[in-house]
């Protein structure tokens, strides 16, 4: 009975350094392809392999048994992250604006190991998980998923307040009207707040402003892209320079004709009074 037991451990010792033997790389004979990975024989067992220099090579370690049966299958069922469907590959990708993320990963055969993060906090950008598998005989496949946070964009696309020439005003209807502006800019002084920081304001018809009526717009672009116009409706006066500045303008504009319809009152004038010397001396 001793040498029975003897006998039993030696050739379990056997075994067991069998099975922890490491394949030392080699070109791989029969290669087949089983559940989208490649295995050949080398050094009398299987192996995964992979393409070197044009030549199927052996990786990891031997496998004891026919790679290509339902007990070896290291491949993925179904995926699912927040109850989403993800099509399967090697690399797969999901986008998403949950902040978390409940990954259910079921594997071909049911007695495979799989080993993955089922719950992960989700980061703004990519966050990469990895999935693997391992099959009853041994065999691995690791699956990479890339779940993709997207940020929420903000539709804030109001205006908190307005200045116009340092004076607050309000907006009815995202329209201030009424307005008489006495000045002689071309400008308006206008600084607009919008609700929220990441919006984007910017202000058109606000050059050259001429005397009379005049529309200035203020759009207001939400983070995601959204727009809201804004109206400044004024009046504009002459300011007492350009009044002065008119009044000089038509005067030299109509300096010449005055000038000529001097010269001609002058020369009629003098005409006038020659004709009238003539007159005076034909009755004497």
């Amino acid at each position: 009975m001793k040498k029975l037991n003897y006998i039993f451990l030696i050739l379990f010792t056997f075994f067991i350094s069998v099975n922890t033997a490491k394949a030392s790389e080699g070109i791989v004979y029969s290669p087949r392809s089983c559940f989208g990975i490649t295995y050949g024989i080398h050094e009398g067992h299987w192996h995964q392999a992979i393409i070197q220099n044009g030549q199927y090579v052996a990786t990891g370690d031997p496998i004891y048994t026919y790679p290509c049966t339902p007990s070896n299958d290291p491949t993925l069922k179904t995926l699912l992250v927040n109850n989403n469907n993800i099509p399967l590959s090697d690399k797969m990708e999901f986008q998403t604006y949950d902040e978390s993320a409940i990954i259910i990963a079921s594997p071909t055969y049911q007695y495979a190991k799989i080993e993955y993060e089922n719950n992960k906090k989700l980061n703004i950008g990519n966050n990469k998980i990895t999935i693997k598998i391992t099959s009853a005989g041994g065999l691995t496949k690791t699956y990479e998923l890339n779940i993709i946070r997207k940020k929420i964009l903000s539709t804030n696309n109001n205006i908190k307040k307005i200045t116009i020439d340092g004076q607050s005003y309000k907006f009815k209807n995202n329209t201030i009207q009424d307005l008489f502006i006495t000045s002689n800019h071309k400008s308006l002084n206008i600084k607009a707040t919008p609700e929220d920081k990441t919006a984007k304001i910017t202000i058109q018809g606000n050059e050259n402003l001429k005397p009379g009526d005049n529309t200035i717009t203020i759009t207001c672009q939400a983070e995601n892209g959204d727009k809201q116009n804004y109206y400044i409706k004024f009046h504009k006066s002459l300011a007492i320079t350009d009044i002065i500045g008119t009044i000089i303008g038509i005067f030299i504009l109509a300096l010449p004709i005055i000038i000529i319809i001097a010269i001609i009152v002058h020369k009629n004038k003098k005409k006038y009074i020659n004709n009238s010397r003539r007159y005076k001396h034909y009755k004497l």
